[in-house]
């Protein structure tokens, strides 16, 4: 039972943390759009984001293999976010101020993603498809629900809106952290984990790890077309093909909805022998996806290509989730999982450094077109790399 509820928690945890992002990761750059800023400033503002949640994200998680103490990094995130959401509403009068406040959110928010995305593996030390299920469907409708009023809240009131709603999420936050903290106390017969020492080791282990570095370079790949589906997606459907903000936020929102149930089916079906093919199946999704997005030119149009989104995601979120737990040691799961999800945040650096400009020169559609051929081509070397490496791990196993 205290196992139980300290899943749940997490799964809580998660859907706030959710819920922030998606009030502030395509709001904020619609914002400076929607003032006339230009799409390549906003791109950059992204980046300079996405570099602190990179950097973040790497520390948090090798930070949390070294003290052993998972909870207390989900905390000190916690604490973290309330201070720069409190930031970000005393500011939210000024342009900078805006900026500042929503880069430095990612620096809290990535102690409590990596953190405790690690402490469900560490709580179901066997199957994980399920748990990982719950974890990542949480996620969505935290990311799904504010998407319903987000675009209203800031064509209404203002940014200052949305830095209300942030702060709310974040205080709920540190109550979960707080409460966590005290269930996984070593006293506590449901702690995880131990205090260890800070080394190299799992960062070494992490990056001499074949299987574990081709799942992170087609991670990236892949989350180039996640940064254009939350960023240029709804840039294109707001102001392109002329369907208005609101509808861009509540499309993104659309595909959340629709991931719930996708995630959940996925974990089901989720076994041992078949994560390289779900994985790769993602991979040409998001290929299929992209490619769609160039003939949406009506509210029907967005609807059916965002709910596709659902089955991109859920796919990938799952099969990835299992992968990297499977293939490197308890010990580095920390830095391991801190490292994938900083994929988001280097793919978010680089493309919007470079994506920007180049809507601005060739246009979504070419973007998109682009995009999708890289991402096919990558989900076939992928799948033929995984099983080259599984085939030849298999035989040492023999020999051995």
């Amino acid at each position: 039972m205290t196992r139980f509820r300290a899943l749940c928690m997490l799964y809580a945890s998660n859907a706030l943390l959710m819920a922030v992002s998606s009030l502030t990761y395509p709001v904020i750059p619609l914002y400076i759009v929607g003032r006339g800023l230009g799409v390549t400033l906003a791109g950059f503002v992204t980046a300079a984001s996405s570099l602190v949640s990179l950097v973040s994200q790497v520390l948090w998680g090798y930070v949390s293999d070294a003290i052993g103490r998972r909870h207390v990094v989900m905390l000190l995130g916690s604490v973290s976010m309330v201070l720069f959401s409190v930031l970000g509403l005393m500011l939210a009068g000024n342009i900078y101020g805006v900026v500042v406040s929503f880069i430095l959110l990612g620096f809290g928010g990535s102690a409590i993603g990596v953190s405790s995305y690690a402490l469900v593996a560490d709580l179901n030390p066997g199957e994980l498809g399920k748990p990982m299920g719950w974890y990542w469907a949480s996620a969505s409708f935290g990311w799904a629900f504010p998407l319903l009023f987000a675009g209203f809240l800031l064509r209404c009131y203002g940014i200052i809106s949305i830095y209300v709603v942030v702060l709310v999420v974040s205080l709920a936050l540190l109550a979960i952290s707080t409460s966590l903290s005290f269930l996984l106390t070593p006293s506590n017969s449901l702690a995880v984990g131990g205090r260890r020492s800070f080394s190299a080791k799992p960062l070494l282990n992490v990056l001499s790890n074949a299987r574990f570095l081709v799942v992170y370079i087609s991670s990236l790949l892949f989350m180039v077309g996640d940064v254009v589906k939350n960023i240029y997606v709804p840039q294109y459907y707001a102001y392109v093909a002329g369907l208005g903000e609101e509808t861009a936020t509540t499309t993104l929102s659309l595909a959340s909805w629709f991931e719930i149930p996708a995630i959940i089916a996925i974990s089901r079906l989720l076994q041992h022998g078949n994560t390289i093919y779900i994985y790769a199946f993602s991979l040409a999704a998001m290929s299929l996806y992209l490619y769609i997005n160039t003939f949406v030119e009506s509210y029907a149009g967005a609807a059916v290509a965002m709910a596709m989104y659902s089955m991109v995601w859920a796919s990938y979120i799952i099969s990835t989730s299992v992968l990297i737990v499977e293939v490197v040691d308890a010990d580095s799961r920390g830095t391991a999982l801190g490292l994938n999800s900083s994929s988001f945040a280097l793919a978010s650096i680089v493309s919007n450094a470079v994506l920007g400009p180049t809507v601005e020169i060739l246009g979504y559609t070419q973007l998109f077109k682009t995009l999708s051929a890289m991402l096919f081509i990558t989900c076939l070397t992928t799948l033929t790399t995984l099983r080259s490496l599984l085939k030849r791990q298999d035989v040492k196993r023999l020999k051995a």
